[in-house]
């Protein structure tokens, strides 16, 4: 009922909620699945799409966008009987993260965004993202100092202090998963034609740092834990492999956008992603499904000289853990 107050209060005059909408948004995060939650659902993205065709008349898009980043930073809190990762699922398939309403915003951008706001706009989403990877980082340095310093009397204590920084870098890690969504989007759907060269150009060097600072760092977190292989059992290293896997999907959009927004530079790191791919018992699918669609881009990619949108396809097939590990040996010998 109350979605649907709100819906109908928007579709009268949305300046009646535009104030409350960075409160509403995350609400959205915890929609149910249910049968329940799929009329939820349609009022939410209902919600959505007034919302957007709000700010695209108002040339307001940018205070959107900001709310939907904001949104993935205000998860809803986890408990011990439902840590994060059991509501992950749910998370990306929350109403903000459709292909409809992820569709509808990309379209929005590439009309409305004004070439005053598009250089502002790709460095707003920037921004954000890089501060929720550092603050992802700095949790996983802090996990990793309690589990080194740990002494056995203590061992009680630590151990309620692990689990509560596990769930914590978890939350961060999905956080970072979802916002990386929006980013894509937003980024991929920037209209650049609209802008002057010097704007292009910086707008591209602000991708283009992005990509070979925060984005590769994370990407080269996920390979450096699997690669390892810890044998510590303490360690999640789910966190960073899906924060790894968000970054390795939202470089290869970025690189095969149709501004191609930098050349691809990585080329020593396509062996350590190769050596993450040959380990799948290590290696979550999600994880494993990057991994394979990189190395199909890039092979196209060298062979043909074209960028295939075709390659990336794969993610959303599912590799089992043994083919992962026969086709990626197969590809990389040849």
């Amino acid at each position: 009922m109350a979605m649907q107050c709100l819906c109908v209060l928007s579709r009268i005059d949305h300046d009646f909620v535009k104030d409350s909408t960075r409160h509403i948004l995350p609400k959205f995060l915890t929609v149910p699945r249910s049968l329940h939650g799929e009329s939820l659902a349609t009022h939410a993205n209902e919600y959505l799409t007034l919302a957007l065709s709000f700010h695209t008349k108002t040339r307001t898009l940018p205070i959107h966008i900001s709310h939907l980043m904001d949104s993935c930073t205000q998860l809803p809190p986890h408990s011990s009987s439902l840590p994060i990762r059991a509501s992950y699922d749910s998370l990306v398939a929350s109403p903000v993260f459709t292909m409809s309403h992820l569709s509808k915003l990309s379209m929005a951008v590439r009309i409305y965004i004004t070439p005053g706001q598009t250089l502002d706009t790709a460095s707003q989403v920037l921004v954000v993202l890089r501060g929720i990877w550092e603050r992802f980082r700095d949790m996983e340095k802090a996990a990793a100092a309690d589990r080194g310093r740990g002494q056995r009397k203590k061992r009680r204590i630590s151990e309620t202090s692990s689990n509560t920084g596990k769930e914590d870098a978890a939350a961060s890690a999905v956080t970072f998963t979802l916002a990386a969504r929006i980013a894509a989007t937003v980024l991929t759907s920037l209209p650049l034609h609209t802008i002057t060269e010097a704007e292009q150009a910086r707008t591209k060097t602000i991708v283009a740092d992005s990509l070979t600072g925060f984005v590769r760092e994370a990407i080269l977190a996920g390979t450096d834990v699997i690669i390892s292989g810890s044998g510590d059992r303490e360690r999640d290293d789910w966190s960073t492999q899906i924060v790894a896997a968000a970054a390795l999907r939202l470089q290869y959009m970025l690189q095969t956008s149709r501004y191609a927004w930098c050349g691809p530079n990585d080329q020593n790191d396509l062996g350590e992603l190769v050596a993450a791919g040959l380990k799948p018992d290590d290696c979550l699918p999600e994880y494993s499904v990057d991994i394979v669609s990189r190395m199909l881009w890039d092979h196209t990619r060298r062979t043909h000289g074209i960028h295939s949108s075709a390659t990336y396809c794969t993610m959303n097939l599912n590799v089992t853990f043994s083919s992962n590990r026969s086709f990626l040996t197969r590809f990389w010998i040849s």
